[in-house]
């Protein structure tokens, strides 16, 4: 099957793509910056295409039987639009932002591509269509959020349990799915040839404190959780001082996600690892990659 993937010069987008090469698909890989393509796998047809020209975009979807955006949701509407009609089987990403109780941009532009898919499998009958919407993904050197997490482990004294202040304490829960099982998530969607209603794709719940004293503990470091108040960012703001982090950042951490897995489990038959498992897989594998 022809497969192509929008986003495809993004952490889970060349993943992906790698993955469906290595099962014998024949893949384009879209992306805007050509510097980029040097980290997407050369298996693939490797072709530049701007969300901004419909007309580039539209040529490079050409022949396309079936396309994953793995590009932000806020391009939906572009991907929709550029679709050929040889295309069968569409597979968009989303958030779990979109789920949050003060939706954020992303959140809102995932809530928006729902309604966009919605109104475009009504008017192309012989298309099937879904939507994903991931928690954190985690796993690869660049992640945005773990690696972060352990870069300051790393850089913190070894003599000195790490301190880490997290909103109430960091009694907040999360969840991370690992990037294997993300890929495993699209690739089982793609397979489908059903629409339905959107899936999350998250791994079990955990909370923020746990997620730093596994970090910590899997780099042989002691840690310390210390309880802040939500309201520390709007009060330190309010006395006219610069903070090192996003205030709407330190929210969110205070706002437990939680969705069920029930939906992944039953309709794509994935049951994401934990957040212990896939912590040691990514530290296992960044250990083989300096070998």
């Amino acid at each position: 099957m022809k497969i192509a993937v929008a986003g495809a010069t993004g952490k889970t987008g060349r993943h992906l793509v790698a993955r469906l090469c290595s099962d014998g698909h024949r893949v384009v890989a879209l992306g805007r910056d050509p510097a980029r393509f040097a980290a997407v796998d050369s298996r693939a047809d490797r072709r530049l295409a701007d969300f901004t020209d419909a007309r580039a975009h539209a040529a490079a979807l050409e022949g396309a039987e079936a396309v994953v955006n793995c590009a932000e949701a806020r391009f939906t509407e572009a991907v929709l639009a550029a679709l050929p009609p040889d295309c069968r089987r569409l597979v968009l990403t989303g958030t779990m932002r979109r789920f949050l109780a003060e939706p954020d941009e992303p959140g809102r532009h995932a809530a928006h591509a729902e309604t966009a898919l919605d109104r475009h499998l009504r008017a192309h009958p012989g298309r099937t269509g879904i939507i994903v919407h991931f928690g954190m993904i985690y796993g690869p050197p660049d992640d945005a959020n773990v690696e972060r997490l352990l870069a300051v482990v790393r850089r913190w004294p070894s003599w000195l349990p790490l301190i880490a202040p997290l909103p109430g304490g960091g009694r907040a829960t999360v969840q991370p799915i690992y990037m294997d099982d993300a890929v495993e998530t699209l690739q089982r969607a793609l397979d489908r040839d059903d629409s339905g209603p959107p899936i999350t794709a998250a791994g079990p719940p955990i909370t923020y404190a746990e997620m730093v004293r596994h970090c910590a503990r899997a780099l042989g470091r002691c840690s310390v959780v210390l309880a802040m108040p939500a309201a520390l960012p709007a009060l330190a703001i309010s006395l006219g001082m610069r903070l090192p982090f996003d205030p709407k950042e330190w929210r969110r951490t205070a706002e437990s996600k939680r969705q069920s897995l029930d939906p992944l489990h039953a309709r794509l038959g994935i049951a994401p690892r934990s957040f212990a498992e896939g912590l040691a897989a990514k530290l296992a594998r960044l250990d083989r990659a300096d070998i």
